[in-house]
């Protein structure tokens, strides 16, 4: 991404609503987690991750 792309995502993102504010963030920590965890155990499916996540929250 250029550094115009990356500023005016940040812009995006300051102006949106709570509710958009914490889908993204709980989207985001599920990518990050299937991405560390498949690099440590390839079998690691995105639904593992998401059952995972719904029994902690």
């Amino acid at each position: 991404m250029t550094k115009k792309n990356i500023i005016s995502t940040l812009k995006a993102y300051r102006k949106s609503s709570t509710k958009k504010r914490q889908a993204y963030l709980r989207d985001f920590t599920e990518k990050m987690m299937y991405r560390t965890t498949k690099t440590e155990n390839p079998e690691t499916t995105r639904a593992m991750v998401k059952k995972v996540l719904n029994r902690i929250g």
